[in-house]
Protein backbone atom coordinates (compact mmCIF):
# COMPACT_ATOMS: atom_id res chain seq x y z
CA UNK A 1 0.00 0.00 0.00
CA UNK A 2 3.26 2.38 -0.48
CA UNK A 3 3.49 4.86 -3.21
CA UNK A 4 6.65 4.09 -5.46
CA UNK A 5 7.60 7.00 -7.58
CA UNK A 6 10.38 5.78 -10.25
CA UNK A 7 12.09 9.21 -10.56
CA UNK A 8 15.25 9.81 -12.91
CA UNK A 9 18.03 7.84 -13.80
CA UNK A 10 21.90 8.57 -12.03
CA UNK A 11 24.23 6.87 -13.70
CA UNK A 12 23.73 3.35 -14.12
CA UNK A 13 20.96 3.68 -11.01
CA UNK A 14 17.34 4.53 -10.89
CA UNK A 15 16.59 6.51 -7.87
CA UNK A 16 13.20 5.24 -6.66
CA UNK A 17 11.22 7.46 -4.05
CA UNK A 18 9.13 5.30 -1.49
CA UNK A 19 6.35 7.26 0.56
CA UNK A 20 6.81 10.74 0.99
CA UNK A 21 10.27 10.60 0.74
CA UNK A 22 10.93 8.07 3.67
CA UNK A 23 14.21 6.98 4.87
CA UNK A 24 14.90 3.17 4.44
CA UNK A 25 17.56 1.37 6.44
CA UNK A 26 20.14 -0.96 4.45
CA UNK A 27 18.22 -3.38 6.32
CA UNK A 28 14.96 -2.51 4.46
CA UNK A 29 16.45 -2.50 1.38
CA UNK A 30 17.91 -5.82 1.65
CA UNK A 31 14.35 -7.40 2.98
CA UNK A 32 12.90 -6.04 -0.44
CA UNK A 33 15.94 -6.71 -2.65
CA UNK A 34 15.31 -10.42 -1.08
CA UNK A 35 11.77 -10.38 -1.75
CA UNK A 36 12.31 -9.37 -5.57
CA UNK A 37 14.90 -12.46 -5.67
CA UNK A 38 12.07 -14.23 -4.87
CA UNK A 39 9.82 -13.24 -7.34
CA UNK A 40 13.14 -13.53 -9.90
CA UNK A 41 13.53 -17.56 -9.39
CA UNK A 42 10.15 -18.07 -9.33
CA UNK A 43 9.85 -16.79 -13.41
CA UNK A 44 6.67 -15.97 -13.24
CA UNK A 45 4.90 -15.18 -16.52
CA UNK A 46 3.79 -11.44 -16.92
CA UNK A 47 0.51 -11.76 -19.20
CA UNK A 48 -0.21 -8.83 -21.58
CA UNK A 49 -3.93 -8.30 -21.86
CA UNK A 50 -5.68 -5.54 -23.83
CA UNK A 51 -8.52 -4.39 -21.94
CA UNK A 52 -10.90 -1.60 -22.43
CA UNK A 53 -10.32 1.93 -21.30
CA UNK A 54 -12.92 2.19 -18.67
CA UNK A 55 -11.92 -1.15 -17.29
CA UNK A 56 -8.51 -0.01 -17.13
CA UNK A 57 -9.28 3.35 -15.27
CA UNK A 58 -12.07 1.33 -12.87
CA UNK A 59 -9.07 -1.09 -11.86
CA UNK A 60 -6.56 1.36 -11.15
CA UNK A 61 -9.26 3.66 -9.57
CA UNK A 62 -9.94 0.99 -7.34
CA UNK A 63 -6.57 0.31 -6.50
CA UNK A 64 -5.62 3.66 -5.85
CA UNK A 65 -2.99 4.29 -8.98
CA UNK A 66 -4.46 7.83 -9.33
CA UNK A 67 -1.71 8.80 -11.45
CA UNK A 68 -2.40 5.85 -13.96
CA UNK A 69 -6.12 7.00 -14.01
CA UNK A 70 -5.33 10.69 -14.51
CA UNK A 71 -2.98 9.68 -17.42
CA UNK A 72 -5.58 7.09 -18.84
CA UNK A 73 -8.53 9.67 -19.47
CA UNK A 74 -5.94 11.60 -21.40
CA UNK A 75 -5.60 8.25 -23.74
CA UNK A 76 -6.95 8.78 -27.44
CA UNK A 77 -7.92 5.65 -27.76
CA UNK A 78 -10.58 2.96 -25.95
CA UNK A 79 -8.20 -0.06 -25.69
CA UNK A 80 -5.68 -0.41 -23.35
CA UNK A 81 -2.63 -3.01 -22.55
CA UNK A 82 -1.78 -4.16 -19.51
CA UNK A 83 0.53 -7.08 -17.83
CA UNK A 84 -1.00 -8.78 -15.34
CA UNK A 85 0.86 -11.43 -12.89
CA UNK A 86 -2.20 -13.34 -10.77
CA UNK A 87 -4.20 -10.66 -9.34
CA UNK A 88 -1.73 -7.71 -9.84
CA UNK A 89 -1.76 -5.66 -12.76
CA UNK A 90 0.30 -2.79 -14.10
CA UNK A 91 1.50 -0.93 -17.19
CA UNK A 92 5.07 -0.35 -18.40
CA UNK A 93 5.61 2.03 -21.22
CA UNK A 94 7.10 0.10 -24.01
CA UNK A 95 7.44 -3.69 -24.36
CA UNK A 96 7.92 -5.90 -20.88
CA UNK A 97 9.82 -9.30 -20.89
CA UNK A 98 7.71 -12.09 -21.10
CA UNK A 99 8.38 -12.84 -17.07
CA UNK A 100 9.80 -12.18 -14.08
CA UNK A 101 13.06 -14.30 -14.62
CA UNK A 102 14.26 -11.97 -17.07
CA UNK A 103 14.89 -9.71 -14.55
CA UNK A 104 17.53 -11.39 -12.18
CA UNK A 105 20.59 -8.65 -12.64
CA UNK A 106 20.56 -6.21 -10.49
CA UNK A 107 21.26 -4.66 -7.15
CA UNK A 108 19.24 -2.36 -4.53
CA UNK A 109 21.04 0.47 -2.16
CA UNK A 110 19.67 2.41 0.33
CA UNK A 111 19.48 6.20 -0.39
CA UNK A 112 18.36 9.42 1.37
CA UNK A 113 14.80 9.76 0.58
CA UNK A 114 14.44 6.14 -1.17
CA UNK A 115 16.33 3.51 -3.31
CA UNK A 116 18.93 3.54 -5.48
CA UNK A 117 17.89 0.29 -8.52
CA UNK A 118 21.49 -0.44 -9.77
CA UNK A 119 20.41 -2.37 -14.05
CA UNK A 120 23.34 -4.06 -15.80
CA UNK A 121 26.32 -3.16 -16.27
CA UNK A 122 26.87 -2.20 -19.94
CA UNK A 123 30.53 -3.90 -19.71
CA UNK A 124 29.37 -6.66 -17.62
CA UNK A 125 25.45 -7.51 -18.36
CA UNK A 126 25.63 -10.81 -16.25
CA UNK A 127 26.47 -8.16 -13.20
CA UNK A 128 24.94 -5.39 -11.66
CA UNK A 129 26.66 -1.79 -12.41
CA UNK A 130 28.82 -0.05 -9.58
CA UNK A 131 27.02 2.58 -7.93
CA UNK A 132 29.29 5.83 -8.67
CA UNK A 133 28.45 8.80 -6.42
CA UNK A 134 27.28 11.56 -8.39
CA UNK A 135 26.13 14.19 -5.80
CA UNK A 136 25.92 17.50 -8.09
CA UNK A 137 23.98 15.91 -10.35
CA UNK A 138 21.86 14.23 -8.11
CA UNK A 139 21.68 17.64 -6.49
CA UNK A 140 20.13 19.18 -9.42
CA UNK A 141 17.74 16.20 -10.32
CA UNK A 142 16.38 16.82 -6.50
CA UNK A 143 16.13 21.01 -7.17
CA UNK A 144 14.23 19.95 -10.69
CA UNK A 145 11.80 17.87 -8.43
CA UNK A 146 11.80 20.94 -5.62
CA UNK A 147 10.32 23.54 -8.88
CA UNK A 148 8.11 20.58 -10.43
CA UNK A 149 6.32 20.11 -7.14
CA UNK A 150 6.21 24.49 -6.48
CA UNK A 151 5.22 24.47 -9.96
CA UNK A 152 2.46 22.02 -8.96
CA UNK A 153 3.53 20.02 -12.23
CA UNK A 154 5.41 16.63 -11.87
CA UNK A 155 3.26 14.07 -13.88
CA UNK A 156 1.85 14.74 -17.54
CA UNK A 157 -1.77 14.90 -16.52
CA UNK A 158 -0.63 18.29 -14.40
CA UNK A 159 0.28 19.19 -17.64
CA UNK A 160 -2.22 18.13 -19.65
CA UNK A 161 -4.67 20.02 -17.12
CA UNK A 162 -2.86 23.86 -17.12
CA UNK A 163 -2.82 23.26 -21.15
CA UNK A 164 -6.45 22.78 -20.87
CA UNK A 165 -7.32 25.14 -18.27
CA UNK A 166 -5.23 28.06 -19.09
CA UNK A 167 -3.12 27.71 -16.41
CA UNK A 168 -0.06 26.51 -18.44
CA UNK A 169 0.65 30.22 -19.43
CA UNK A 170 1.37 30.55 -15.57
CA UNK A 171 3.50 27.71 -15.32
CA UNK A 172 5.41 29.40 -18.69
CA UNK A 173 6.16 32.87 -16.22
CA UNK A 174 7.32 30.73 -13.29
CA UNK A 175 9.38 27.99 -14.87
CA UNK A 176 10.98 30.81 -17.20
CA UNK A 177 11.66 32.91 -14.39
CA UNK A 178 13.04 29.94 -12.33
CA UNK A 179 15.77 29.90 -15.23
CA UNK A 180 16.21 33.41 -15.10
CA UNK A 181 16.91 33.27 -10.99
CA UNK A 182 19.36 30.52 -11.84
CA UNK A 183 21.47 32.44 -13.89
CA UNK A 184 21.65 35.57 -11.70
CA UNK A 185 22.83 32.82 -9.38
CA UNK A 186 25.60 31.69 -11.52
CA UNK A 187 26.70 34.91 -12.65
CA UNK A 188 26.75 35.90 -8.83
CA UNK A 189 29.42 32.79 -7.96
CA UNK A 190 30.97 33.40 -11.10
CA UNK A 191 31.96 37.12 -10.48
CA UNK A 192 32.62 36.65 -6.42
CA UNK A 193 35.11 33.90 -7.30
CA UNK A 194 36.77 36.47 -10.02
CA UNK A 195 36.92 33.84 -12.49
CA UNK A 196 37.58 34.92 -15.68
CA UNK A 197 37.14 32.45 -18.20
CA UNK A 198 34.05 30.20 -17.93
CA UNK A 199 33.41 26.85 -19.91
CA UNK A 200 30.19 25.63 -20.75
CA UNK A 201 29.74 21.92 -22.08
CA UNK A 202 26.83 19.77 -22.46
CA UNK A 203 25.51 17.34 -24.61
CA UNK A 204 23.51 17.79 -28.04
CA UNK A 205 19.96 20.10 -27.91
CA UNK A 206 20.84 21.00 -24.09
CA UNK A 207 21.21 24.67 -24.99
CA UNK A 208 24.26 25.33 -24.56
CA UNK A 209 24.18 29.00 -26.98
CA UNK A 210 20.90 30.04 -25.59
CA UNK A 211 22.89 29.46 -21.84
CA UNK A 212 25.78 31.06 -22.92
CA UNK A 213 24.13 34.28 -24.27
CA UNK A 214 22.05 34.29 -21.02
CA UNK A 215 24.82 34.45 -18.74
CA UNK A 216 26.21 37.20 -19.99
CA UNK A 217 23.49 39.07 -20.18
CA UNK A 218 23.45 38.46 -16.45
CA UNK A 219 27.36 39.01 -16.39
CA UNK A 220 26.49 42.77 -17.45
CA UNK A 221 24.50 43.49 -14.65
CA UNK A 222 27.68 43.02 -12.43
CA UNK A 223 29.40 45.53 -14.82
CA UNK A 224 31.01 42.78 -16.81
CA UNK A 225 31.36 42.92 -20.75
CA UNK A 226 31.74 39.38 -21.61
CA UNK A 227 32.70 37.92 -24.68
CA UNK A 228 31.60 34.75 -26.41
CA UNK A 229 33.76 32.49 -27.51
CA UNK A 230 33.03 29.42 -29.58
CA UNK A 231 35.37 26.05 -29.04
CA UNK A 232 33.87 25.19 -33.08
CA UNK A 233 36.59 27.87 -34.34
CA UNK A 234 39.49 25.44 -33.13
CA UNK A 235 38.94 22.76 -35.06
CA UNK A 236 41.63 21.70 -37.25
CA UNK A 237 41.17 21.84 -40.97
CA UNK A 238 38.99 18.38 -42.16
CA UNK A 239 42.23 17.20 -44.23
CA UNK A 240 44.36 16.81 -41.19
CA UNK A 241 42.12 13.96 -39.34
CA UNK A 242 43.36 11.09 -39.11
CA UNK A 243 40.20 8.33 -39.72
CA UNK A 244 39.66 5.80 -37.03
CA UNK A 245 40.25 1.85 -37.64
CA UNK A 246 36.72 1.64 -39.49
CA UNK A 247 37.78 4.73 -41.95
CA UNK A 248 35.36 7.29 -40.53
CA UNK A 249 36.34 10.66 -38.52
CA UNK A 250 34.64 10.81 -34.94
CA UNK A 251 34.04 14.72 -34.99
CA UNK A 252 33.20 14.69 -31.24
CA UNK A 253 36.84 13.19 -30.46
CA UNK A 254 38.99 16.25 -28.97
CA UNK A 255 41.72 15.05 -31.49
CA UNK A 256 39.57 17.28 -33.55
CA UNK A 257 40.10 20.39 -31.87
CA UNK A 258 43.65 22.11 -31.91
CA UNK A 259 44.25 22.00 -28.05
CA UNK A 260 47.42 23.40 -27.82
CA UNK A 261 46.41 26.50 -29.69
CA UNK A 262 43.50 26.98 -27.53
CA UNK A 263 46.03 26.56 -24.49
CA UNK A 264 48.30 29.05 -25.93
CA UNK A 265 45.49 31.76 -26.80
CA UNK A 266 44.08 31.10 -23.10
CA UNK A 267 46.86 31.88 -21.55
CA UNK A 268 48.14 34.65 -23.25
CA UNK A 269 44.38 36.33 -22.90
CA UNK A 270 44.69 35.82 -18.87
CA UNK A 271 47.50 37.47 -19.38
CA UNK A 272 46.49 40.51 -20.70
CA UNK A 273 48.33 40.15 -24.35
CA UNK A 274 46.22 40.53 -27.52
CA UNK A 275 45.39 37.22 -29.33
CA UNK A 276 43.99 36.58 -32.65
CA UNK A 277 41.82 34.14 -32.30
CA UNK A 278 40.85 31.34 -35.46
CA UNK A 279 38.15 31.44 -37.29
CA UNK A 280 36.75 28.21 -38.72
CA UNK A 281 34.79 28.08 -42.36
CA UNK A 282 32.66 25.07 -41.86
CA UNK A 283 31.30 25.28 -45.71
CA UNK A 284 35.01 24.64 -46.77
CA UNK A 285 35.93 22.78 -43.32
CA UNK A 286 39.26 24.46 -42.94
CA UNK A 287 40.44 27.80 -40.59
CA UNK A 288 39.66 31.17 -42.53
CA UNK A 289 43.14 32.80 -43.30
CA UNK A 290 42.22 35.42 -40.89
CA UNK A 291 40.65 35.44 -37.51
CA UNK A 292 39.43 38.18 -34.70
CA UNK A 293 41.98 39.65 -32.63
CA UNK A 294 41.30 39.83 -28.86
CA UNK A 295 42.59 41.41 -25.76
CA UNK A 296 40.59 40.96 -22.32
CA UNK A 297 41.17 42.82 -18.72
CA UNK A 298 39.85 42.03 -15.30
CA UNK A 299 36.39 43.38 -16.82
CA UNK A 300 35.96 40.93 -19.80
CA UNK A 301 35.28 37.60 -18.92
CA UNK A 302 35.71 34.85 -21.58
CA UNK A 303 32.32 32.45 -21.86
CA UNK A 304 33.88 29.76 -23.90
CA UNK A 305 31.29 27.01 -25.34
CA UNK A 306 31.61 23.91 -26.78
CA UNK A 307 31.28 19.95 -26.02
CA UNK A 308 35.01 20.15 -24.54
CA UNK A 309 34.17 22.69 -22.35
CA UNK A 310 34.66 20.25 -19.14
CA UNK A 311 37.90 18.07 -20.66
CA UNK A 312 40.85 18.65 -18.57
CA UNK A 313 42.66 18.65 -21.68
CA UNK A 314 41.66 21.43 -22.51
CA UNK A 315 43.13 23.79 -19.33
CA UNK A 316 47.15 24.08 -19.53
CA UNK A 317 48.70 23.34 -16.59
CA UNK A 318 50.14 27.16 -15.91
CA UNK A 319 46.70 28.73 -15.74
CA UNK A 320 45.02 29.34 -12.11
CA UNK A 321 42.27 27.41 -11.97
CA UNK A 322 40.91 29.43 -9.65
CA UNK A 323 40.35 31.60 -12.19
CA UNK A 324 38.07 29.45 -14.31
CA UNK A 325 34.29 28.31 -13.84
CA UNK A 326 33.44 25.13 -15.57
CA UNK A 327 29.25 24.94 -16.17
CA UNK A 328 27.90 21.59 -16.89
CA UNK A 329 24.03 22.34 -19.04
CA UNK A 330 22.02 19.61 -20.23
CA UNK A 331 18.12 18.43 -20.27
CA UNK A 332 17.49 16.72 -17.44
CA UNK A 333 13.35 16.32 -17.29
CA UNK A 334 11.94 14.86 -13.90
CA UNK A 335 8.38 15.14 -15.32
CA UNK A 336 6.89 11.18 -15.34
CA UNK A 337 4.30 9.29 -17.49
CA UNK A 338 2.91 8.23 -13.73
CA UNK A 339 4.79 6.80 -10.54
CA UNK A 340 6.21 3.79 -12.71
CA UNK A 341 6.79 4.98 -16.31
CA UNK A 342 9.30 7.80 -16.31
CA UNK A 343 10.29 10.25 -19.35
CA UNK A 344 14.08 9.22 -20.15
CA UNK A 345 16.32 12.81 -20.21
CA UNK A 346 17.50 11.77 -23.75
CA UNK A 347 13.63 11.70 -25.10
CA UNK A 348 13.69 15.23 -24.73
CA UNK A 349 16.90 16.23 -26.25
CA UNK A 350 15.83 14.22 -29.33
CA UNK A 351 12.82 16.19 -29.55
CA UNK A 352 14.24 19.35 -29.14
CA UNK A 353 17.23 17.66 -32.32
CA UNK A 354 14.56 16.80 -34.22
CA UNK A 355 12.56 19.90 -34.38
CA UNK A 356 15.65 22.34 -34.78
CA UNK A 357 17.06 20.23 -37.60
CA UNK A 358 13.69 20.34 -39.60
CA UNK A 359 13.17 24.09 -38.74
CA UNK A 360 17.13 25.31 -38.96
CA UNK A 361 18.41 22.91 -41.75
CA UNK A 362 15.49 21.32 -43.33
CA UNK A 363 16.64 18.06 -42.07
CA UNK A 364 13.96 15.25 -41.79
CA UNK A 365 13.44 13.16 -39.22
CA UNK A 366 14.85 10.32 -40.07
CA UNK A 367 17.90 12.19 -40.86
CA UNK A 368 18.23 13.16 -37.43
CA UNK A 369 17.51 9.99 -36.17
CA UNK A 370 20.40 8.19 -38.04
CA UNK A 371 22.62 10.33 -36.50
CA UNK A 372 21.34 9.88 -32.88
CA UNK A 373 23.35 6.88 -31.74
CA UNK A 374 26.63 8.09 -32.94
CA UNK A 375 25.86 11.55 -30.71
CA UNK A 376 24.88 9.49 -28.09
CA UNK A 377 27.87 7.28 -28.24
CA UNK A 378 30.51 10.85 -28.51
CA UNK A 379 28.33 12.11 -25.42
CA UNK A 380 29.05 8.66 -23.46
CA UNK A 381 32.31 8.95 -24.38
CA UNK A 382 33.69 12.86 -24.15
CA UNK A 383 31.02 14.62 -22.22
CA UNK A 384 29.22 12.33 -19.82
CA UNK A 385 32.73 11.58 -17.53
CA UNK A 386 33.26 15.10 -17.25
CA UNK A 387 30.27 15.95 -15.77
CA UNK A 388 30.91 15.87 -12.23
CA UNK A 389 33.60 17.83 -12.44
CA UNK A 390 31.79 21.17 -13.01
CA UNK A 391 31.46 23.66 -10.43
CA UNK A 392 27.91 23.97 -11.30
CA UNK A 393 25.15 22.29 -13.28
CA UNK A 394 22.40 23.86 -14.94
CA UNK A 395 18.93 22.09 -15.75
CA UNK A 396 18.05 23.45 -18.98
CA UNK A 397 14.74 21.42 -19.21
CA UNK A 398 11.35 23.88 -19.25
CA UNK A 399 8.52 21.44 -17.42
CA UNK A 400 5.95 23.00 -20.11
CA UNK A 401 7.91 22.27 -23.41
CA UNK A 402 6.89 18.54 -24.73
CA UNK A 403 3.44 20.14 -24.86
CA UNK A 404 4.73 22.73 -27.06
CA UNK A 405 7.17 20.95 -28.84
CA UNK A 406 4.57 18.13 -29.96
CA UNK A 407 2.74 21.07 -32.65
CA UNK A 408 6.26 20.85 -34.63
CA UNK A 409 7.08 17.92 -34.35
CA UNK A 410 3.97 15.43 -34.35
CA UNK A 411 3.11 16.19 -38.10
CA UNK A 412 6.56 15.47 -39.11
CA UNK A 413 6.73 11.98 -37.07
CA UNK A 414 3.77 11.24 -38.71
CA UNK A 415 4.87 11.36 -42.18
CA UNK A 416 7.10 8.65 -41.92
CA UNK A 417 6.20 5.75 -44.11
CA UNK A 418 6.08 2.05 -42.99
CA UNK A 419 8.92 1.11 -45.60
CA UNK A 420 11.25 3.52 -43.41
CA UNK A 421 13.72 1.96 -41.42
CA UNK A 422 12.75 4.31 -38.75
CA UNK A 423 9.23 3.78 -38.52
CA UNK A 424 9.47 1.93 -35.58
CA UNK A 425 11.13 4.75 -33.74
CA UNK A 426 8.91 7.14 -35.12
CA UNK A 427 5.87 5.47 -33.98
CA UNK A 428 7.44 4.87 -30.45
CA UNK A 429 7.81 8.57 -30.10
CA UNK A 430 3.82 9.44 -31.73
CA UNK A 431 3.06 7.10 -28.79
CA UNK A 432 4.56 8.71 -26.33
CA UNK A 433 3.48 12.47 -27.72
CA UNK A 434 -0.22 11.21 -27.31
CA UNK A 435 -0.11 11.51 -23.85
CA UNK A 436 0.44 15.48 -23.79
CA UNK A 437 -2.28 18.08 -24.88
CA UNK A 438 -1.05 20.32 -27.57
CA UNK A 439 -0.30 23.52 -26.32
CA UNK A 440 -0.39 26.90 -28.55
CA UNK A 441 0.94 29.64 -26.01
CA UNK A 442 4.04 30.35 -27.99
CA UNK A 443 3.37 34.14 -27.63
CA UNK A 444 3.93 33.48 -24.17
CA UNK A 445 7.45 31.91 -24.55
CA UNK A 446 9.83 34.83 -23.72
CA UNK A 447 12.30 35.50 -26.83
CA UNK A 448 15.72 34.50 -24.59
CA UNK A 449 13.89 31.05 -23.90
CA UNK A 450 16.22 28.27 -24.12
CA UNK A 451 13.23 26.39 -25.81
CA UNK A 452 13.52 29.84 -28.34
CA UNK A 453 16.56 27.74 -29.64
CA UNK A 454 14.93 25.29 -30.79
CA UNK A 455 11.29 26.63 -31.83
CA UNK A 456 12.73 29.72 -33.63
CA UNK A 457 12.31 33.00 -32.70
CA UNK A 458 14.92 33.80 -30.35
CA UNK A 459 16.45 36.99 -29.78
CA UNK A 460 20.07 36.00 -29.55
CA UNK A 461 20.50 35.36 -33.15
CA UNK A 462 18.44 37.92 -34.65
Amino acid sequence: KTRVRINYAVGAGLFVSVGDGQKLSQQDVDRIKKAMQEIVAADLTLERKRVDIDDAIDFFSADGQEDKVRLLNYRQFSFFDVYRQDDYVDYFYGEMAPSTGYASVFDLQAQKGGLLLLRPSAQDPNKPAKHVSLPRLSGVFSESEEWGNLMHCTVVADLNDMVLSGDVRTLIRVNEALHEKRFAQLADEIVDRGARAILIAGPSSSGKTTSANRLCVQLRVHGKTPILVSLDNYYLNRDLLVPGPDGTIDLEDIATIDVPQFQEDLTRLLRGEEVELPKYDFIHQQRCKTGTKLRIDEHTPLVIEGIHGLNPMLLPETVDKHMIFRLYVSALTTLNLDDHNRVPTTYLRLLRRMVRDNETRGASVERTLSMWDSVRAGEEKWIFPFQEDADAIFNTTLIYEPAVLKKHIFPLLSAVQPESIYYDEARSIVKFLNYFVEANVEDEIPPTSILREFIGGNSFYR
